[in-house]
């Protein structure tokens, strides 16, 4: 399959990563913007809340998603993790996991936005116990032979060939007392609630939406 980056995607990236053994990334589309490239949605005690990364582009709307890099000039890092800390502080499993996560707010990352989105994904797949080997593209096909998600995982539902899954099995949420539930949130609204439960909810809910 191929993939857009990201570093806290939505549940939906991880149904389709729950069961591969191989994913590509792809780095040398241009890069579009408002997507979950550089976004991630967290639950808040007033709902919804986009933590957007701000980027720049080199080259304009010709950069390529490769060198696109982390902007400097706003400090993002502290706002996403006090967000992040307000939001889920009264998990069952923040201490756990909020050690993992701390270390990539607690400084400006700088640099590529792949490398950074590269690392903190691969430590959320490490401690869900996902073993699937991410490889990165190293040019640029408009047409593939494999699964091609690359336009698929947006928050733009407009721009979406295929369905959004819709079969979410519920779980707890601290703010679901005011909003309901809310599925589909960033991978770390389940980490953070469900724990080590993470990989069955992700099994389940690909088996109910992909087969």
């Amino acid at each position: 399959m191929l993939l857009p980056t990201a570093g806290m995607p939505p549940l939906e990236y991880f149904l389709y990563l729950i069961n591969a053994e191989v994913a590509w990334v792809e780095l040398h589309e241009t890069y579009p913007k408002q997507t979950w490239r550089n976004r991630s949605t967290i639950m808040t005690a007033n709902g919804p809340l986009d933590l957007v990364i701000p980027v720049s582009r080199p080259d304009g709307n010709q950069t390529i998603t490769r060198d696109v890099v982390i902007s400097d000039h706003e400090k993002w890092h502290k706002a996403h993790w006090r967000a992040i800390s307000s939001a889920y502080k009264s998990t069952p499993y923040f201490l756990f996991y909020g050690d993992l996560l701390e270390p990539f707010f607690k400084t400006p990352p700088q640099g590529p936005l792949w490398e950074f989105n590269k690392k903190l994904l691969g430590s959320l797949l490490s401690a869900i116990g996902i073993s699937t080997e991410m490889r990165e593209t190293t040019s640029y096909k408009k047409i593939v032979t494999c699964l091609d998600l690359r336009d698929e995982m947006t928050p733009k539902l407009h721009r979406r060939r295929q369905p959004v899954p819709r079969e979410w099995p519920e779980y707890y949420q601290v703010f679901s007392d005011r909003h309901g539930f809310i599925p589909n949130m960033s991978i770390i609204d389940l980490l953070f609630h469900l724990g080590p439960d993470t990989k069955p909810y992700l099994h389940e809910a690909a088996r109910k939406n992909l087969f």
